[in-house]
């Protein structure tokens, strides 16, 4: 099985994508951020097996709507930017699974290499009519144990796990556009 795209490579388009967390606070509530800069891409191949995508998050540009908590998860405690400016994703696999897709891949952050597997729902194709491009749509969503990425600050009142949720588009120029 492959995805419903031709084979090709897909930018992602940063303007219509976000890549958002959620975490646990309190054992009441949860706290949502984003991070503001990215850039990645899609390579579909003719079968999954040779259909895999990369992501790059500045992590200086971490948002969860208070300053000085940004501030605080921009410090050696959380993300450490100063040390670690970039989050990468490079997959490793790409697999059929229930309803959509498994993206197999190794997610770094602060240093520290971990394999990670994204449920991906794929939403379609549409023509955006502004340039005549076509955009795929993607949501991935995973979990991850924050302790394992050494941020272990605050365990007591912060989640272990932090929701990741990836809600993509990846852009197919035509000659016009590109």
């Amino acid at each position: 099985m492959a995805l419903p795209i031709d084979a090709g490579v897909y930018p992602i388009d940063k303007v219509h994508s976000q890549l958002r967390f959620t975490v646990e606070h309190l054992d009441i509530a949860f706290i949502h951020g984003l991070f503001e800069r990215f850039d990645g891409e899609l390579v579909v191949g003719e079968e999954l097996d040779d259909t895999s995508a990369w992501i790059d998050v500045e992590t200086a540009s971490i948002n969860s709507a208070s300053p000085f908590r940004d501030d605080a998860l921009r410090g050696a405690d959380w993300l450490d930017v100063d040390n670690h400016p970039l989050m990468t994703f490079r997959s490793t696999t790409a697999t059929a699974a229930d309803d959509g897709y498994a993206l197999t891949g190794d997610l770094s952050i602060k240093g520290t290499t971990l394999p990670v597997t994204f449920d991906i729902t794929y939403n379609g194709s549409a023509p955006f009519v502004f340039d005549g491009s076509t955009h795929f749509g993607f949501v991935g969503r995973a979990v991850i144990d924050r302790s394992a990425y050494g941020m272990t600050a605050l365990m007591d009142m912060v989640g272990h796990d932090i929701e990741l949720r990836l809600d993509l588009q990846f852009v197919r120029h035509t000659a016009a556009t590109a």
